[in-house]
Formats: structure tokens, C-alpha cells, sequence
């Protein structure tokens, strides 16, 4: 498991309202990761619902702002709005469908990935698609896109190789790899002679809160759990 770990705020709702932002203390405590995060995570996930009175996110924002109190996710605050704000336009006007820019990632996620490079940190926790193929796979992505709205898209192959330099060496987690990661190293020892049982459900509550994985991996990662 990597030291430092750069986490996006859809992943840390679903794990809280999942009740399973235990596997963050127990990577820190146990393993000594460090889960890191730009303000902005905060303001999304813990402040505005918060001040907001957001009934569908308080139980999230509750927990995730004692998991900050407690030193499990640490806020790092590298002033890098710049380059967020450089690095979202460049992903926003790389593909153009019918002459017009398709908007890939937003201000909050261009935050996280220049925060991951002030930091020379090359893992991010993330489920959010896009930005996962935007880094992993960006020509597969192109190729969804043009699935999804069945014309050509286009590439600006300037921002294309920019964007490309920024963030090709980072390296996307899933929660859901996670989860597994974590069942690895031990975290469901305490369910004794159901610790298959206790992945497959924790995989399944990590698929219905939002991370893509599909059934046939959740069936791929229990055959592999031994």
C-alpha cells in the first residue's frame, strides 16, 4: 500500500455512508498511510453540507471531519489554484465534439491532480470515471465519448500531450480496490469465518455508492480472495 494517498471527496462519502471509513484508520494506524486532501475536498464534503443542513450528506460530512480531527486524512493546503485552474481548462478544451469543448473534469478534481504533483504524490483514490481514463486510458476515453454521442471527437493534440506530461504517472485507486487491498492485509480477520461473506458485501455497498466496478470484477475479486 503506498504511503501517501491523494483522495478525491466522492470517495470518502461513499466510504463514510457506507460506514466503512474504518479501512482509512486502519491503513493509517496500521500501515502508516497518510490520506491527503486540498481544501477543496472539505469545503465539498464536510463544510457545505455542514452549513448547508444537507440531510442526504451530514452522516458523511460528520464522520469525514473526525477522521481530519483524528490526523487520518490530512488537509494540505499547497496553493496550487493555479495550476488546477491551467490544467482543467487544458482537459476541458482537449476534446471537441462538433467544434465545441467537451468539459471533462471540474475545479475540485484539477485540484486534486495538481496537488498530487506539488507533493510527488503518484496515487490518487478516486471513482469517478472520467478522470480515472483521463489518466489511465485517455484514447479509451475518446473512444467512449464517441460511443456516447455517436460522432467523431476530435483531439487537441497540444493540450492532449500537455495534460498528458502532468498526469500520466499518477496512478488511480478505486475504493473498491481498496477495500480489497484491505482484505489483504488482514481488515476482515475479525469477521472470522465470514470474511468472504463481509468483502463481497462491502464490494457491493462500494458499487451501489457510486465506484464503477462492474459485477464481473466483483466476481473476479472474490475468486481471487483466498
Amino acid at each position: 500500500m503506498p504511503r501517501d494517498v491523494i483522495c478525491d471527496s466522492g470517495v470518502l462519502i461513499s466510504l463514510t455512508a457506507g460506514c466503512l471509513d474504518n479501512l482509512l484508520y486502519f491503513f493509517c494506524e496500521k500501515h502508516n498511510v497518510r490520506f491527503v486532501i486540498p481544501p477543496s475536498v472539505v469545503q465539498e464534503s464536510v463544510t457545505r453540507p455542514l452549513e448547508s443542513n444537507l440531510r442526504k450528506y451530514l452522516f458523511s460530512a460528520i464522520r469525514i471531519k473526525n477522521a481530519i480531527n483524528d490526523d487520518v486524512i490530512s488537509v494540505v493546503d499547497a496553493n496550487v489554484a493555479e495550476d488546477a485552474k491551467r490544467m482543467m481548462e487544458t482537459a476541458n478544451t482537449m476534446f471537441y465534439v462538433k467544434n465545441r469543448p467537451l468539459r471533462l473534469i471540474h475545479l475540485g478534481e484539477s485540484e486534486m491532480l495538481a496537488l498530487a504533483n506539488e507533493l510527488g504524490v503518484k496515487n490518487i483514490l478516486i471513482d469517478e470515471r472520467t478522470t480515472r481514463m483521463l489518466i489511465e486510458a485517455p484514447f479509451r476515453l475518446k473512444e467512449h465519448l464517441e460511443a456516447e454521442f455517436r460522432v467523431n471527437v476530435m483531439i487537441n493534440k497540444k493540450n492532449f500531450h500537455d495534460l498528458q506530461s502532468q498526469i500520466s504517472q499518477l496512478k488511480s485507486l478505486r475504493s473498491s480496490e481498496l477495500v480489497m487491498l484491505a482484505y489483504e492485509h488482514g481488515y476482515f480477520k475479525s469477521f472470522d469465518s465470514l470474511q468472504k461473506e463481509a468483502l463481497e458485501a462491502a464490494l457491493y455497498k462500494m458499487k451501489y455508492s457510486g465506484c464503477s466496478i462492474s459485477f464481473d470484477e466483483i466476481r473476479e475479486y472474490l475468486s481471487m480472495a483466498k
